[in-house]
């Protein structure tokens, strides 16, 4: 099971604005939902000592990766053997994803679409619904594919390989300049340790900025928020709206 998770998204096409980015908005709410803490997001190219690279530093970092991309049947499709070698495995031909592809391809079946069913040695297959093309999940590693409407429909497999709690949290919202309560939330850090604490200006809308409290436990996010809006009382700004998500304790 997993506590610390990160996200990596493969592929030139990304880096190089031929597509725009569109998994990490769906995955990431996903992942915080279901409790697990986050711990990197990165984007790759398609060169596979790079990835190697990274990704056998990011498995230190981390109990899970979830990878995005390049597991389709063209040449910049390097994914599979960049993990077959991060796993110190070989790629072989998985006999249930190549049943599942033959039967989905029937007589368009061909040797590139065939190495849709490549996987490293010791894999476990992730079910695709859509285009019988599987994922895999190897050495801590979840390979989807890029594409989103493929993504969405199997990304619920990684559901029961995460644990956690989603942490409770209090958003204040006012017209306080950033620069105005800088200190106040230093010192509300360092009086409540294990509450995290984020400021997130807005250029638009009613209110300057959000500030949220996160903790384990809503008391703890609770007694934070109400010792930051004390404090910002005492130097005459005021908070405009508070918000309250309880995940812990009541």
């Amino acid at each position: 099971m997993a506590r610390r998770v990160g996200v990596v998204i493969l592929g030139d096409e990304v880096l190089s604005a031929e597509i725009r980015e569109a998994n990490l908005g769906f995955i990431l709410p996903l992942l915080n939902e279901w409790g697990a803490e986050v711990a990197l997001c990165a984007i790759l190219p398609d060169d596979i000592e790079v990835v190697v690279r990274h990704l056998r530093a990011y498995l230190d970092e981390v109990d899970l990766l979830v990878l995005t991309g390049g597991i389709g049947p063209t040449p910049d499709d390097i994914t599979r053997e960049a993990v077959a070698r991060v796993a110190g495995v070989p790629l072989v031909v998985h006999p249930d994803a190549k049943a599942a592809l033959e039967k989905y391809y029937g007589e368009r079946m061909n040797p590139y679409r065939m190495l849709m069913a490549q996987a490293p040695e010791g894999s476990t297959l992730i079910p695709n619904p859509v285009s019988a093309a599987p994922g895999f999940f190897v050495a801590r590693i979840a390979a989807f594919p890029g594409i989103p409407i493929l993504l969405h429909e199997m990304f619920g497999w990684i559901r029961p390989h995460v644990e956690g709690k989603r942490k409770s949290r209090v958003a204040l919202f006012g017209k306080i300049p950033e620069s105005g309560y800088a200190g106040y939330m230093k010192e509300v850090m360092e009086a409540f340790p294990g509450v995290s604490v984020g400021s997130y200006p807005m250029m638009d809308g009613e209110y300057r900025v959000r500030i949220v409290f996160r903790a384990g436990e809503f008391s703890r996010a609770a007694a934070c928020a109400d010792m930051f809006t004390e404090k910002i009382r005492g130097a005459g700004w005021e908070i405009q709206r508070r918000e309250e998500e309880r995940r812990g304790d009541a």
